[in-house]
């Protein structure tokens, strides 16, 4: 789902809790997989991935809906949604959110 007016963007993303912390899939990225420690943190890490996946796309993959994502519940999985703003990482991309981090140091 995008929201013309804010450029965010809400993609699916499954959680894998494994021995130590969270690996997480992202079916609409082709391929894209990240991991973290903790919940927040994979949750997080989604973001970021597919925040800098997406930003120079000129089409953006079509979210799938959460229920038609199956995920097996005997395995612990948990599908949810992520919400990327995109023009933060427009901005990061272009330098302007970079350059503004090196001056707060």
């Amino acid at each position: 789902m995008v929201k013309e007016s804010t450029n965010e963007l809400i993609y699916p993303i499954i959680l894998h809790h494994e021995e130590i912390g969270y690996s997480v899939e992202i079916p609409d990225i082709n391929g894209a997989w990240t991991e973290g420690i903790t919940k927040q943190q994979a949750l997080d890490k989604a973001r970021n991935l597919i925040g800098t996946t997406l930003v120079d796309q000129p089409r953006l993959p079509t979210p799938t809906p959460l229920d038609n994502i199956i995920v097996l519940s005997k395995s612990g999985d948990i599908k949810t949604t992520v919400t990327i703003d995109l023009a933060f990482y427009q901005q990061l991309m272009s330098g302007k959110g970079s350059q503004e981090n090196n001056n707060a140091f």
